[in-house]
């Protein structure tokens, strides 16, 4: 039985091969996009689940509480939090501590430039599943001139040589590899290249240190984070708070939070954190997964109930013969199965053929296992879906009585048939928002890659200084040197707007009286000199710039942004006093709002003082083609530093790269439903036109032309897709002006924006219906009419 149900399958599928072409392919490319968004969401969801012991830990950051509520959450945390907790705290089994480091190495006199580079606890491998590939992890990080690092560090310093007991200077100070670490899996939260000891017994205040380390902590059971939380209230009250208040900062006090590791990867809060992945964005493409294979299965019960009319015959032989209607179920439901067999082997196929072009995109490796039961899984929702999707046809296709199938004469009711089209208006509906989901999409993109930032970027490079005190005592002089030269147009030495803080600046309080109110504020600041914002023309709204020739500029001068006065309430904020930032005395100008920011934030208020503080970059204004002079320029003053650059304008579009990237893969995926959608309404558009075959013949022998034709089977088309506009316009407004609040800067949408879409729409399903109109408009009406 089995074998004559795959061979008459088999014999169907090559009859009708341009349909099976079809049928095959709309599922084939359902749930591949299935497939492929299923791997994606699971790679984000997964982070840091490889660890053993993943239940038990979590991180601790903290929120810094000030006096006007505009409170600051960081991810890092006093160097002795973990200390207390390993100390006072028999629940917990270990506290452990990553302190990031900017780390030039030094191998065979090369010089490298280094992230993702910590100073840790020794027991660090008790607490994360970490695989040392050579070395013991219980005594790789005892020594404090021992280094831990990576294969792929290994492999770019020594190659295929053992890099064991080899010596590499990081900041100057001289280590031995004690331990080569397997390179972390892509879903690990905090990357990892080397591991340094850290001493951290030499901090003996919680405030020493300002917030130093990322701080996790495994516990002995699964935590009860209501009652560490109430700990850690308890820490803060007794430990941190009267360090505070002898520092003066009495209206300031410090909340713990607690993250399970589970979570840490999608908490963007948090200043002075890792790369973090968007948890609403998982959400869309889930919601994307299944809309789509939604799409694809409609579409089989589409094309399956459009072929009814041509196997009506087969099905009253058949009868005739003695089947019963329970075995004809059996046999479509098989042929349901057989088609969706072939299509998921086609999906898997196109999957494996489409994924490097996918991992290239989002810059991640995602790929498939077959150990991975999540892969199975959808192949089995899959697998079952498309079977009972088939149940509907197949109960079709069965219930045709042996007389009037043998005779041809199947009438549609107008259930079956408006079921058709309610598919074909929900696919549409679907398609069109989708559709008008990418015009906005990328119409919002467009906008904040093109809006004035309120400053000039082009052909601006950012030079990473070094931190150490010595070398930044030449920063003077190389920045004289770089003015010098004649392709140089400016320079300017700043703190504040860096393409190594990922839109983070600086944070302080500020302390001044507005309309007879003393306040103290947390705000952010810029350290620049005289030249910086010249050389980004920034324009003044009132006051005047900084000035090496006013000596009290130095340590009293402030300039504010308008964001700033509008905060606080100046109606004339020159000359008004002011202190933060080891500064005090009076605002000498206001500089128009710009963008240090992304600009899915509102511009924050900013405080910039002279330079003072240490600084962390130099901006040069130079044609790229000139940047080996620089260059060169940079090695005569910090030849044991490796030359770090970036163009503000290439800093600017990494910014929203996210978003460039996840519009891309929502471009993709509406092009796959809108072709779905497309070959649902052939299948529409093919049994419509049979249906009318005879009506059409009357017409024609009566003197209708061609496109009176065309226009009477397109019409019922262009009803449907109308209705699906109606329905899709609400629905893309609601979802669409949701997304668009994530920025503080966007689009209007126009009506236009909703229209072009439909439009759009309405012209694809034109050209898809029109090829099956023909077709029928310029049959012989002898052929259709001779059975009359």
């Amino acid at each position: 039985m089995l074998k004559n149900y795959l061979k008459i399958a088999w014999r169907n599928l090559l009859r009708h091969k341009a349909f099976s072409f079809i049928n095959i392919g709309g599922l084939s490319i359902g749930i591949t996009a299935c497939l492929l968004i299923s791997f994606y969401v699971n790679y984000q969801l997964s982070f840091d689940t490889y660890h053993a012991k993943k239940d038990r830990i979590v991180r601790i950051t903290n929120m810094m509480r000030t006096p006007e509520s505009d409170n600051v959450t960081i991810a890092l945390t006093p160097t002795l939090l973990a200390t207390a907790l390993n100390h006072n705290y028999p629940e917990v089994e270990t506290a452990i501590r990553f302190e990031p480091e900017q780390a030039v190495m030094k191998v065979n006199d090369q010089l490298f430039k280094e992230e993702f580079v910590y100073k840790t606890d020794a027991n660090l491998f008790n607490v994360f599943d970490y695989q040392l590939k050579e070395g013991d992890p219980a005594r790789a990080l005892t020594d404090p001139h021992s280094i831990v690092i990576t294969e792929s560090l290994a492999k770019k310093y020594f190659g295929i040589n053992s890099a064991m007991g080899e010596n590499i200077t990081c900041n100057k100070v001289l280590y031995r590899v004690s331990g080569i670490l397997a390179d972390l899996p892509e879903n690990s939260d905090l990357k990892i290249n080397a591991l340094l000891p850290g001493d951290f017994s030499k901090v003996k205040n919680w405030m020493d240190d300002d917030f130093a380390v990322y701080t996790f902590v495994l516990f002995r059971q699964k935590p009860d984070y209501a009652a560490l939380a109430n700990k850690l209230a308890i820490i803060s009250k007794k430990d941190i708070q009267p360090e505070l208040n002898k520092m003066g900062a009495v209206k300031y006090s410090m909340k713990f939070n607690i993250e399970p590791l589970k979570d840490v990867h999608f908490i963007s809060s948090n200043l002075g954190d890792t790369v973090k992945g968007d948890k609403q964005l998982v959400y869309i493409f889930s919601v994307l997964a299944m809309v789509i294979l939604v799409i694809a299965l409609l579409n089989y019960i589409n094309l399956s109930t459009a072929r009814a009319t041509e196997r009506s015959k087969e099905v009253g032989v058949r009868k005739v013969n003695g089947a019963l209607q329970s075995s004809l179920i059996r046999q479509f439901l098989f042929e349901s199965f057989f088609v969706t067999l072939i299509a998921l082997f086609i999906a898997i196929a196109l999957m494996f053929a489409i994924l490097p072009f996918l991992n290239g995109l989002l810059q991640t490796n995602i790929w498939p296992s077959w150990s991975n039961y999540s892969f199975w899984i959808i192949c089995v929702i899959v697998l079952a879906s498309s079977l009972l999707t088939g149940l509907y046809p197949a109960f079709v296709l069965s219930a045709f009585q042996p007389i009037t199938a043998l005779k041809g004469n199947i009438k549609y009711g107008t259930k079956g048939l408006t079921l058709r089209k309610v598919i074909t208006v929900t696919q549409f509906a679907a398609a069109t928002v989708m559709i008008a989901g990418a015009f906005i999409m990328n119409r919002q993109i467009n906008f904040v890659q093109h809006k004035s930032l309120g400053y000039v970027q082009n052909r601006v490079m950012e030079i990473s200084l070094p931190d150490d005190s010595v070398a930044l005592l030449r920063v003077n002089s190389f920045n004289n040197a770089l003015r010098q030269l004649s392709q140089v147009k400016g320079t300017a030495v700043q703190t504040g707007l860096s393409a190594a803080n990922n839109g983070e600046t600086p944070k302080a309080t500020t302390m001044l009286t507005a309309n007879g109110v003393k306040r103290e504020l947390m705000s952010n600041y810029f350290s620049v000199d005289e030249k910086f914002m010249p050389l980004l023309d920034m324009k003044l709204a009132g006051g005047r710039n900084f000035s090496k020739d006013i000596t009290t500029d130095k340590k009293e001068g402030f300039i504010v942004n308008e964001a700033f006065v509008q905060q606080v309430g100046w109606k004339n904020p020159v000359g008004q006093a002011i202190e933060g930032f080891d500064h005090k005395g009076y605002v000498i100008g206001v500089v128009k709002n710009f963008h240090y920011a992304s600009m899915h934030n509102p511009i924050a208020p900013l405080v910039m003082v002279y330079t003072s503080m240490k600084a962390t970059s130099i901006l040069v204004k130079i044609d790229p083609n000139d940047l080996n002079l620089v260059k060169s320029t940079w090695h005569s003053y910090f030849p044991d530093t490796p030359f770090t650059y970036s163009f503000l304008d290439d800093v600017f579009n990494k910014v929203y790269q996210k978003d460039i990237t996840s519009i891309k893969l929502f471009n993709y995926f509406t092009i796959l439903s809108i072709l779905l959608s497309c070959l649902g309404l052939y299948g529409l558009a093919y049994l419509m036109a049979t249906q009318r075959t005879k009506e059409i013949g009357i017409r024609k022998v009566l003197g209708a032309a061609l496109g009176q034709l065309l226009v009477l089977l397109a019409k019922d088309f262009v009803k449907l897709i109308a209705i699906a506009a109606i329905l899709a316009i609400p629905v893309t407004l609601l979802i669409m002006n949701k997304w668009l609040t994530s920025y503080a800067y966007h689009i209007t949408i126009s009506w236009w924006l909703l229209l072009m879409p439909v439009f759009a729409i309405l012209m694809i399903a034109i050209l898809v219906i029109s090829y099956q109109t023909i077709k029928v408009a310029i049959t012989n009406p002898v052929k259709s009419l001779k059975s009359e």
